[in-house]
């Protein structure tokens, strides 16, 4: 008798074990879809799903924690939408900016060489948010990593074929490797300069979050921490003077209490410094849920140096946190390449780096 019962027990934990690996597969996956009549990747893994628009930046522009129930990313809706994400990608999703936000009347020097793009913001008369974003991205790697993790690669070439060329004329390669996990969504930019000069760099993200990102609750439930240190002074055309400012009192509040994200327009330009939270090293931005005691984390590596917040007018329910290499405007600032994080890339160097997207519960 006490040995069949020893029997069962162990065929009972060896039922529960095989169903436990079983539920973790199912929840690891890559796919290619359809998704509002356009080609898609959608991946799983550790709990999180993320959907890619190869077609349009290779933009994440879904992504979600399917245990908790939180939707992170600003998303379009309907087909009609994903036409309003076509002609402007930089309000959903995770866009990449290359060069990131402005650039005044399109011009720029570097040495001797003259850069003169386009004007696509007529009203202030600058250059705005870059062409990669719009592009079309090649997928090079999909692979599930140890039955937990999932990798996606997209790839885009920069060559003299492209009709951006005659303002850029660098060839160029973008990298952006996503790893979803139990641990979220770590992307990692990469690009090489493949022409035989060197190249002006800039890079950035104009990363639209859901808020509220969890329907049961309401914009007031809501708190935005960033690590920002001091602020750009802009002017009437968004572009940053020499000058930098301490923050106010009020301002402040992003590196304590935070500030709730809604409600009044938001449309600032800091520096991106480390912080303290719970007693770690912070780099990024925190959105806080606070009836449900969870957050959603936006880790950013040391290369982001600048950020911008913004969340068009404060009554749409998303806030863009915008990461930068480099402050807006960056080779047209008068100031130390240091202060203003303006780069150039040699031939054949390549400039990477990362940054992290989870969601964690407040203890």
């Amino acid at each position: 008798m006490v040995r069949r019962k020893i029997i069962t027990y162990n065929v009972k934990i060896n039922m529960e074990m095989i169903s436990l690996i079983n539920n973790k597969n199912e929840h690891t996956s890559i796919k290619e879809v359809l998704w509002k009549n356009h080609k898609a990747i959608r991946f799983s893994a550790g709990g999180y799903e993320a959907l890619m628009v190869p077609e349009v930046g290779a933009n994440i522009v879904e992504l979600k924690n399917v245990f908790k129930g939180v939707s992170i990313l600003r998303s379009p809706n309907d087909d009609l939408e994903f036409e309003k994400f076509r002609e402007r990608p930089q309000v959903y999703g995770l866009p990449l900016l290359f060069p990131p936000n402005r650039i005044q009347d399109g011009k720029f020097k570097v040495d001797h060489k003259v850069y003169q793009f386009p004007i696509n913001e007529p009203k202030n008369h600058n250059y705005i948010h870059g062409f990669v974003k719009n592009d079309k991205w090649e997928i090079t790697r999909k692979e599930i990593i140890s039955g937990d993790q999932v990798e996606i690669e997209a790839v885009f070439n920069f060559d003299k074929e492209h009709s951006f060329y005659k303002y850029l004329p660098h060839e160029f390669q973008f990298k952006l490797l996503y790893n979803l996990s139990s641990e979220g969504l770590k992307q990692t930019t990469s690009i090489i300069n493949l022409s035989s000069e060197k190249m002006p760099i800039g890079i950035g993200y104009h990363t639209a979050f859901n808020v509220p990102f969890n329907p049961e609750s309401k914009d007031e439930d809501y708190r935005l921490i960033v690590s920002v240190g001091k602020r750009w002074v802009q002017d009437e055309r968004n572009l940053p003077t020499k000058e930098i400012l301490d923050l106010t009192e009020e301002e402040n509040q992003y590196v304590n209490k935070g500030i709730i994200p809604l409600g009044c327009k938001i449309e600032s330009h800091y520096t991106l410094e480390n912080i303290e939270v719970n007693g770690s090293e912070f780099r990024g931005a925190i959105i806080e849920d606070r009836s449900k005691n969870m957050r959603v984390v936006y880790e950013m590596g040391k290369e982001y140096k600048h950020i911008v917040i913004w969340n068009d007018m404060g009554d749409k329910n998303y806030v863009c946190i915008e990461p930068q290499t480099c402050v807006i405007n960056a080779p047209n600032v008068n100031l130390d390449q240091n202060i203003t994080g303006f780069k150039t890339l040699e031939p054949k160097d390549i400039w990477s780096e990362t940054a992290r997207i989870y969601v964690k519960d407040i203890k």
